[in-house]
């Protein structure tokens, strides 16, 4: 049994060894492990039960990406990264020239 929250933000008791949930797109139902779906509701969906119910859609639910589409987000990532990547060296290249103070 785990403790959950439903859309009164009580704690509600649900076994969730033998839970069904149905895609509110394709309208399948879809079991999974106990602790994964568990761990999947409390990250997503705030550990509440009611939120993951109402607004669960699964893979096959979603729109799919194209390749591009995919290209297209790893390149804006690597871009993401190579900028703070340049942040990180200018703030390094300040510190090295900065004037030591020996003063004491």
């Amino acid at each position: 049994m785990y403790t959950l929250q439903n859309a009164n933000n009580q704690s509600v008791q649900i076994d969730l060894a033998n839970y069904q949930v149905i895609c509110n797109v394709t309208n399948t139902r879809k079991q999974f492990y106990h602790k994964y779906l568990f761990d999947l509701i409390t990250r997503k969906y705030a550990g509440n039960i009611d939120l993951f119910r109402t607004t669960y859609v699964s893979r096959a639910g979603r729109p799919h990406k194209t390749q591009a589409t995919r290209v297209a987000e790893q390149i804006e990532r690597a871009r993401d990264r190579l900028e703070q990547l340049l942040a990180t060296q200018a703030q390094i290249k300040q510190h090295e020239t900065a004037p030591l103070n020996f003063d004491c």
